[in-house]
C-alpha cells in the first residue's frame, strides 16, 4: 500500500479544475496532477485480468490485489509530497475500487458549472482557433459548422462521459463526492478551500489568490486540439461570454435540465 494519501479531482471540463488544482498545489504537502494516466492504466489492467482469467488458472483476487497496490505505489513513488490529488474525470464511477485499492475512505473533489456555460466556454475558444477539434470532428461527420451543431457534438460526444461518471458516482456513494461550483472557486475561494480541507480531513493552509502559477499544466496541451484549453489567469477573475450570444433560448433551456446542483 502506498505511503501517500491519495485523493481525487474530477468533475466536468471547463469548470475550474486546473485553477483549483494549481491553488491547492501551493500547499507544500500537496501534489495535484494534470490529467493523470493512472485511471486508464488501472482500467486497462483490470480488462487484461478479465481476459487472462478465461485462459489461465490463478487467484485473480489475490494477485490482482497485489498488482493494483504495487502499481499505485510505484506510480507515485517519485512524488515527495505526502498528499496527492489525482485528476481524471472517470474516478467518480469507481468509488468501490478506490476504497479497495487506493484509499479506504474515497474523497473525490468534483468541479461543476452550468452546462450551457461549459459549452459556451468551448465555443469562445473554438472561434479563436481555426484548427480546433470541434470543427474538425464536424467536418469528418460532414456536418455544417454551426454553434448548434458544435454544442450538440460537445454534449453528446465529449461532455456526457464526465457527466455520466458524476451521476453514477453520486448514485453509488454520494458521501465520497464533494461538488465545487466554478463560481465558488473564483469568488469564494477561502470558503471553498476550507470545505475541501474539511472534506479530506487535511490541516488547513494559507493560500495566495494572486500570482497563481499553473502547476497542473498539461505536458502537451495542444494534443487536446484546442488552444488555451488549460490556460489560467494569475489572479481570481472571470471573463465569460453570455450563452445567449452563441445559443438559442430553446437550446439553453434544453441543456439547463442537465445541470448538477452542488451538495
Amino acid at each position: 500500500m502506498t505511503n501517500k494519501t491519495i485523493y481525487f479531482l474530477a468533475g466536468l471540463p471547463r469548470t475550474g479544475s486546473t485553477l483549483l488544482g494549481s491553488i491547492l498545489s501551493q500547499n507544500p504537502r500537496i501534489h495535484v496532477t494534470p490529467t493523470s494516466p493512472l485511471y486508464p492504466l488501472l482500467v486497462a489492467i483490470n480488462e487484461e485480468f478479465n481476459l487472462l482469467n478465461v485462459q489461465y488458472t490463478f487467484d485473480q483476487v489475490v494477485v490482482g490485489d497485489r498488482v493494483y497496490h504495487a502499481v499505485v505505489d510505484a506510480f507515485y513513488n517519485g512524488i515527495k509530497q505526502p498528499l496527492v490529488f489525482d485528476k481524471h474525470r472517470g474516478w467518480p464511477k469507481h468509488v468501490p475500487a478506490i476504497a479497495q485499492y487506493i484509499n479506504s475512505k474515497p474523497r473525490i473533489i468534483c468541479t461543476i458549472r452550468p452546462i450551457v456555460e461549459i459549452i459556451t466556454s468551448y465555443l469562445v475558444l473554438a472561434d479563436k482557433d481555426p484548427d480546433n477539434f470541434i470543427d474538425a470532428h464536424l467536418k469528418r461527420l460532414d456536418k455544417d459548422i454551426t454553434n448548434k451543431n458544435r454544442a450538440d457534438l460537445l454534449w453528446t460526444t465529449y461532455l456526457q462521459l464526465s457527466y455520466k461518471a458524476l451521476i453514477e458516482g453520486m448514485s453509488i456513494s454520494p458521501d465520497s463526492i464533494l461538488f465545487v461550483e466554478y463560481y465558488d472557486i473564483v469568488f469564494n475561494i477561502a470558503k471553498t478551500l476550507q470545505r475541501i480541507y474539511n472534506f479530506c480531513n487535511i490541516s488547513t493552509y494559507k493560500h495566495r489568490v494572486d500570482g497563481i502559477e499553473n502547476k497542473c499544466a498539461e505536458a502537451k496541451d495542444e494534443a487536446w486540439g484546442l488552444k488555451n484549453l488549460h490556460t489560467i489567469r494569475q489572479s481570481l477573475s472571470m471573463q465569460s461570454s453570455s450563452p445567449l450570444v452563441y445559443l438559442s433560448t430553446d437550446e439553453i433551456e434544453y441543456y439547463t435540465q442537465f445541470d448538477i446542483k452542488a451538495n
